[in-house]
């Protein structure tokens, strides 16, 4: 008779284990979700990381334990025995809290290190404490087989603050080999996600911390401002709360469980405030509150956050987690009696609607999405309109090339040699003549006088002609006239007035392109003038110095150009 077979490997069990479907944030979301079960109302995260010398001798900072404390009802020995098993839970199936399958703090420590220790103690006990290490589990032979009865151990000293006086648990993770980034680049981002994942539980009262900092709650409709980090920002338009009913699955249903459920949908239009105009979505008051990362939608199970994000395989285009879509929020909440409509994993990372809820989905927030969009671009337009209107007193000497004829003016160069004998004054009035000749006399002596005062001008125009611009040589002050009529421009511009339909970065581009090909086309002016009207090259020769020195000022211009623009980041 053959010998009995164990259907699992314990050692190779628990390794292939430590390859869930977790990230590192979510991974610590399993200890909090534990202690806001155990109704703790302090929760405190301490990483405990050194520096060591990273790629190319940049310091980096390696997490040696992460710890996790709490003042909620702490757990009696027998508990704390079971507690890190994997299957093991005082709760399994229920969908009244947070927790549900009984795998998620042992499974999510694991993936992420190799020994986990808990302490924990009831009001009116004492502290107890066990662990488990994968390296004794996993040693051959095992030093460790089955997890440790708990003996009575106080925390140590420099954790005890993480804990409640009379009560609490510690868990601390060490051996800790999965770290995704910087311990320094982590702790903020620690903050971010859970002042999203646990903001209702924030506003009813809850605290976290992480390294001393407590938590701001993070709301991804901007509508409630309460326990954020600005309190008194104004609150987002909130739209009429939309609900899909959806049959509760018979594995979800409990003996008083309805046959349906309500998918409940808020939607918000952010504050005018954030979004005056175009490109408004890279400034520091939007990025203070993460504004700029709100280009998702909010998944909600029982108050906690299991998505983030554009939602997979999205019924409508590609575009709809564009950059214009941070401008309005989307909360979708469900109670766990309809884990299975939306795919939650026992891990509580990710909640997928299922293909027909998907498309309901779509179906109620589409038309809402449309709306905030239209308001959006509405606001946009109307303040471009202000914008553009001269204001009392202003001279209307704009040609909407300020900005590169800045950056030629602030730029040193040579004088041209081309125009040396010109006389500025009678050339300035015959091209004012043919170019401004719908200007009265007033206005057309401020151009001119404009056109003096720096060295280079652009005016844009249209004629018919192969020449896509024209360069006038005054006498030491350059006019150049585009031909928008040709394909080069009309090309051009047609790229810049797509761009300029999204938001934020698509702006910037679209503003530093047109910079770009202004200081492109400034650069052959100036390296033009650059030759005496009487000398004579060969064709070769004059090639090649017309290029180097088209080169050289080119290169000239942009660096004045990105040194201001690397100014303006800092």
């Amino acid at each position: 008779m053959s010998k009995t077979v164990r259907l699992i490997n314990d050692a190779t069990a628990i390794l292939s284990m430590r390859e869930s479907d977790f990230d590192a944030y979510s991974a610590y979301g399993e200890v909090i979700d534990n202690s806001i079960q155990a109704s703790a109302t302090n929760i405190r995260i301490r990483v405990c990381a050194k520096e060591r010398s990273g790629t190319k001798g940049r310091p980096y900072s390696i997490i040696e334990k992460i710890c996790f404390g709490d003042d909620g009802i702490g757990m009696p020995p027998e508990v704390l025995h079971q507690c890190l098993v994997l299957g093991y839970s005082t709760r399994y199936n229920d969908r009244s809290g947070i927790g549900r399958f009984g795998v998620g703090m042992t499974l999510a420590a694991i993936n992420q290190c190799k020994r986990v220790e808990v302490y924990s103690k009831e009001r009116d006990s004492s502290w107890h404490y066990t662990y488990i290490d994968l390296d004794e589990l996993t040693s051959n032979p095992p030093k460790m087989e089955s997890i440790p009865a708990p003996v009575i151990k106080t925390p140590p000293l420099d954790l005890v603050d993480l804990v409640g006086s009379e009560r609490g648990t510690l868990v601390v993770w060490t051996k800790y080999d999965r770290q995704p980034i910087s311990a320094e680049r982590m702790i903020p981002e620690i903050r971010i996600w859970c002042g999203r994942t646990y903001r209702h539980f924030i506003w009813d009262g809850l605290k976290i911390f992480v390294d001393g900092i407590e938590t701001a709650a993070i709301d991804p409709l901007y509508a409630t401002t309460k326990s954020t980090k600005f309190p008194d920002d104004p609150a987002a338009t909130v739209f009429p709360e939309m609900t899909i009913p959806w049959p509760v699955p018979e594995e979800g249903r409990g003996p008083e469980s309805p046959p349906e459920s309500n998918v409940r949908i808020r939607m918000s239009l952010l504050p005018n405030v954030f979004r005056p105009n175009q490109g408004s979505g890279g400034t520091q008051e939007v990025r203070d509150r993460h504004i700029d990362r709100n280009q998702g939608i909010s998944i909600v199970r029982n108050r906690r956050e299991v998505f983030y994000g554009a939602i997979p395989y999205w019924p409508g285009p590609s575009t709809w987690f564009s950059e214009i879509d941070r401008w309005w929020g989307c909360e979708i909440a469900f109670d766990a009696e309809l884990d299975r409509a939306f795919t939650v994993k026992n891990i509580k990372r990710g909640a997928i609607p299922v293909p027909e809820l998907k498309e309901a989905i779509y179906s109620q927030i589409s038309p809402t999405r449309e709306t905030c969009l239209g308001r959006v671009r509405s606001d946009w337009a109307e303040a471009k309109r202000i914008e553009r209107e001269p204001k009392p007193g202003q001279q209307v000497l704009e040609t909407g090339h300020g900005a590169a004829e800045k950056v030629a003016k602030k730029t040193p160069t040579d004088t041209g040699a081309l125009d040396k004998g010109v006389d500025f004054a009678t050339e300035a009035e015959r091209l004012a003549g043919s170019l401004l000749r719908t200007v009265d006399a007033e206005d057309r002596a401020k151009w001119i006088a404009k056109w003096k005062s720096q060295p280079f001008s652009i005016h844009d125009s249209h004629w018919k002609g192969p020449e896509f611009f024209e360069a006038n040589h005054l006498g030491g002050s350059d006019v150049l006239r585009y031909n928008l009529g040709h394909p080069f421009f009309e090309e051009v511009y047609r790229i810049i007035q797509t761009l300029e339909t999204e938001d934020s970065e698509d702006v910037v581009l679209s503003r530093r392109l047109k910079i770009m090909i202004d200081l492109l086309i400034i650069a052959y002016s100036k390296a033009e003038s650059k030759f005496e009207p009487e000398t004579v090259f060969t064709a070769k020769d004059f090639v090649e110095n017309f290029r180097i020195n088209w080169g050289l000022y080119l290169k000239s211009y942009l660096q004045t150009w990105l040194n201001e623009e690397r100014d303006y980041d800092e």
